[in-house]
């Protein structure tokens, strides 16, 4: 598609400028309308509750990046009709677009593989899930994979913990991973601590629901989904569960990250079933936040 001639100007629609304002037209109404920040926040006043930081920190970072798309995309159509000069940053933007690629300047907020189409879904699904919580409350299952931190909002659930019952510092804390029989819409209570955390999937492994442990997954069956886990803040014990594979947790399917942002987020205790630890580390198995398409 890069090496593809680019067709020359016009406002037909059958490409050039036509098709580029026709997609940065389309592109523009699907860019989630921003949350009031300063609203949320004088909503939250009062209340001292850790999560509620984290759900500020998170809107806060993904109204930057819709603020940013809004005016560049602003900038992409004004260009496109010589309204203005269209520098070279901008260019990059709309040599991106048209190969239906995320653009490097919105790549800041979170890891994806997605192409530009599916990244917006992806964009939309998160933003919501964040506006959900900001109008009704925290929710009684939380999507890991729509946190551009996920770690501040773990280490937010041993902080609540630690100021609610043990007073314990977080450094003599950690989790107990306690799979869910239920979907995340059948869930409808919070638990007494710690939270219900879905929308992950194992690479190289696959989950028996029955015996509630590790088991080979299907041929060609490259990632299979984790049921609810409920992640338990408890005081660290002095000798590690017995038969576990403490399975390495990554944001995306590139494990290594990038320079900036490492991929590997935490480790997760899951029962290892008929086979030893080893197995499953030489088989690479992983649970992932999310998936690349």
């Amino acid at each position: 598609m890069s090496l593809t001639p680019q067709k020359g100007g016009g406002a037909d629609g059958d490409g050039g400028s036509g098709g580029d304002q026709k997609l940065i037209a389309d592109l523009k109404t699907r860019v989630p309308e921003i949350i009031d920040i300063v609203v949320l926040k004088h909503k939250l006043k009062g209340d001292d509750n850790p999560l509620n930081v984290v759900l500020v920190q998170e809107i806060g970072r993904y109204n930057d990046l819709l603020r940013l798309l809004n005016v560049q995309l602003d900038q992409l159509e004004k260009g496109i009709k010589g309204l203005v000069v269209i520098s070279p940053a901008i260019e990059a933007i709309l040599n991106a677009l048209q190969t239906n690629k995320v653009p490097v300047a919105w790549a800041f907020c979170f890891f994806s593989l997605k192409p530009l189409s599916n990244w917006f879904d992806d964009l939309k699904n998160r933003y919501d899930f964040f506006l959900t919580w900001s109008t009704k409350g925290i929710p009684f299952s939380f999507w890991i994979g729509a946190f551009t931190y996920p770690t501040g909002f773990t280490t937010s659930l041993l902080q609540r913990f630690s100021r609610k019952a043990s007073g314990a510092p977080i450094d003599k804390l950690e989790f107990d991973f306690v799979p869910v029989p239920k979907e995340p819409h059948e869930i409808n209570e919070h638990p007494k601590d710690g939270a219900f955390i879905s929308g992950m999937h194992l690479e190289g492994a696959k989950w028996n629901p029955e015996k509630l442990c590790l088991m080979e997954p299907d041929v060609m069956e490259l990632y299979c989904p984790m049921p609810v886990l409920h992640f338990k803040p408890i005081q660290k014990r002095a000798k590690p569960p017995q038969n576990v594979y403490e399975c390495p947790c990554y944001y995306y399917p590139t494990r290594s990250g990038t320079v900036s942002k490492d991929s590997f987020m935490l480790k997760v205790d899951l029962k290892a079933g008929d086979f030893s630890a080893e197995f499953w580390v030489k088989r690479g198995a992983a649970l992932l936040m999310a998936l690349g398409h």
